[in-house]
């Protein structure tokens, strides 16, 4: 009896083992089709979906990193200086100063006249309007024209805003698409999207359906692409079921070029439909070609939550990339991490990717890309190149030549430190640009140190005397590392470009942060995690370093120096002092052909104009809330507008708390009559 009982007891045993085993590969494993450059069937950690899937493999990954550690003794060592003895100090890939292919002329550059059809000003994304009716001469005439409030819910609104044909639209707190009357602010419709929360998170795309004469409305909710009838708000019923399609999970608007309609998504991947069906015609997975279907050790992040632009002419879509998860931990996932932390272009005619700039390697620094790529022409040893420009958080100006992605000004690295975490292999060589020269700070140094008091100074310096600061400070268990970077110098709004002078208009941030990793022990397995990430600031509350902490910036594109650069913003009570240092920003600039620069974000709620020249502040006005997107401008019955978000801003409330109010607002301005 007692035979028979254990031969049962072993048998169920083996049964739920096989089955456990069973689920966990079917859950692992996923079948696409639809991919032009990885297998149809895939077994990857990526595609797991059950909670109690992912808790069994996770348990696996431990048992396995037990035996490589304990056994093995793999992995369990920290990366040693000599292996980079003997390698040069610096390294450098040399600009392309000739052999360009002809740039576009001036008369075939995207133009914003009155209107304003996609998120960032068009497909190129440069976000500047040739409208010059708001000028330098009369700017101090500008007044609010009409204040909506959306009324449901309190919420940063992060997308710029689009118009056409006199209507203005953009997504509000409550989860709203809202078309107003662009010269009165008077509602015409709102369209409740049932997803989640992040309808139209970073921007909208309106379209002119010339072939069913139709004006249409498409943007992103969490995995869904919809569309609309633009004068109506409702649903297209061609497209999709009921004017929504099932994509990969999306903040960003999509490109249109020759009806096929492009979006990237968190898969990561682009994915190309068709603009009147929504039928899927192809995806592009983006990452390194899989040599093995069942590779099971991928990254996660990576993914193009920036932005994303279009070549229309020559049917190529640019994107860039985020960094690879978790932020500063990369021992579970070795090599560059492809295609992360780039500047990607794809060859839509031709179903590839034409090239991959990749600015940090192996991203243990939370290092994104997380603007949009701009497309403009600049003038190289006189003649005119097509170019794709992208703004770091590392306060770098990436100018690639648009066919090829070579950099256009000699691309510096230098050598970088080896890890100090086990199993980590950091990069030889990281970025050390000083052309175009950079518009942020990167590198934290003992000079940095706050000195707005002498209590301050001794304050922070007793924190950065226990810290790891530096040149791409790898991290160490017993130590901080103190960063910027971190939420700056660019930032998801970008930068503006006025592609007749070749000026590009960008703010930043040099806000210092402690960051880092740690460790615990989880079944005898050293288990290292990221640390959350926190400002390092003074006793006052200020940040721990030097002003500026924010900053707009000139930058010639011909030459990549810097024109001027002024703080932006002050706090009330160190400008009652004389002292202004700027803030921290997020709302990003609009230049136009009147000589202005348009900006606002600041912790002072201003929204402001710039001389396009000098930098010399020419206007101001205060806004109900923090302006929370970039500026958009438009003409009807030859007036001009700067319409703004105006909802407080979700990741300055974080870190600034009660100095924060979100709202719910949209303001335009037009000059006075």
């Amino acid at each position: 009896m007692k035979t028979k009982l254990l031969k049962l007891i072993i048998s169920l045993f083996f049964l739920i083992t096989f089955l456990l085993t069973f689920l966990v590969l079917f859950d692992l494993t996923k079948y696409d089709s639809s991919y032009i450059n990885r297998n149809s069937l895939t077994f990857s950690i990526n595609n797991l979906n059950s909670h109690y899937t992912k808790k069994i493999f996770k348990n696996y990954i431990s048992f396995y990193d037990y035996i490589k550690n304990k056994i093995l003794n793999k992995n369990s060592q920290v990366e040693g200086k000599s292996l980079r003895e003997g390698l040069p100090k610096t390294k450098i890939i040399f600009g392309e100063q000739n052999g360009f292919i002809s740039g576009k002329k001036i008369s075939d550059i995207e133009k914003n006249f009155s209107d304003w059809p996609r998120s960032h000003g068009g497909f190129s994304s440069m976000r500047f309007s040739s409208l010059d009716i708001i000028n330098k001469t009369n700017i101090n005439k500008l007044e609010i024209a009409w204040t909506f409030n959306s009324k449901d819910g309190k919420k940063g609104m992060q997308a710029n805003p689009v118009v056409y044909d006199g209507l203005v639209y953009f997504p509000t707190p409550g989860n709203h698409i809202i078309c107003l009357d662009g010269e009165t602010g008077k509602e015409i419709w709102r369209y409740k999207a049932k997803k989640g929360y992040n309808v139209a998170k970073r921007g909208l795309l309106v379209w002119n359906d010339k072939k069913n004469k139709i004006i249409k409305l498409f943007f992103t909710n969490d995995d869904q692409l919809i569309s609309l009838n633009a004068k109506t708000g409702l649903p297209i019923n061609s497209f999709g079921n009921n004017g929504i399609i099932k994509i990969g999970s999306s903040p960003i608007p999509p490109v249109i070029i020759e009806n096929q309609l492009i979006v990237a998504t968190f898969r990561p991947s682009v994915e190309i439909y068709d603009v009147f069906s929504g039928k899927l015609y192809w995806k592009y997975f983006l990452r390194e070609k899989e040599e093995n279907m069942l590779k099971a050790i991928d990254f996660t992040g990576g993914n193009p939550w920036g932005g994303m632009s279009a070549d229309i002419q020559n049917s190529i879509v640019y994107l860039t990339t985020g960094n690879p998860k978790p932020n500063f931990v990369g021992n579970k996932r070795p090599g560059k991490n492809l295609f992360a932390n780039s500047i990607v272009a794809i060859d839509i005619k031709n179903k590839k990717k034409l090239w991959h700039f990749q600015e940090t390697c192996h991203d243990i620094w939370n290092h994104d890309i997380p603007s949009t790529p701009i497309l403009t022409t600049i003038n190289i040893n006189n003649k005119r190149v097509d170019v794709v420009v992208g703004v770091t958080k590392l306060g770098n100006t990436l100018i690639l030549e648009r066919y090829t992605g070579k950099p256009i000004f000699d691309y510096k690295m230098k050598l970088a430190p080896s890890s100090k975490i086990p199993g980590e292999k950091t990069c030889d060589y990281q970025p050390s640009l000083t052309l175009p020269e950079p518009f942020a700070k990167s590198v934290f140094k003992k000079d940095d140190i706050s000195d707005l008091t002498d209590k301050s100074r001794d304050y922070i310096s007793s924190i950065v005397e226990k810290s790891n600061y530096g040149f791409f400070q790898p991290h160490e268990i017993s130590k901080d590392t103190i960063q910027y970077g971190e939420n700056g110098g660019a930032q998801w709004s970008g930068a503006s470009i006025d592609p007749y002078n070749n000026i590009m208009y960008v703010t930043a941030n040099n806000i210092p942060f402690l960051v880092g990793v740690r460790s615990y022990e989880n079944r005898k397995i050293i288990k290292y995690i990221d640390k959350k990430a926190v400002p390092l600031r003074d006793l006052d509350g200020y940040p721990g370093s030097k002003p500026p902490w924010g900053t707009i910036s000139a930058i010639n594109l011909n030459n990549g120096k810097i024109i001027w650069q002024k703080p932006l913003g002050y706090y009330e009570k160190l400008k009652s002092k004389g002292i202004i240092t700027g803030t921290e920003n997020f709302g990003g600039a609009t230049a136009t052909s009147g000589g202005l620069v348009f900006v606002a974000g600041t912790l002072d709620k201003l929204i402001r104009a710039f001389d396009s020249e000098t930098g010399e502040e020419l206007w101001s006005h205060k806004l109900p809330y923090i302006g929370s997107a970039p500026p958009t401008s438009y003409k009807i019955n030859d007036e001009q507008y700067i319409v703004i978000p105006s909802s407080g801003g979700t990741t300055l409330k974080v870190f600034y708390g009660d100095l924060v109010e979100l709202g719910d607002a949209v303001v335009a301005f037009k000059i006075k009559n």
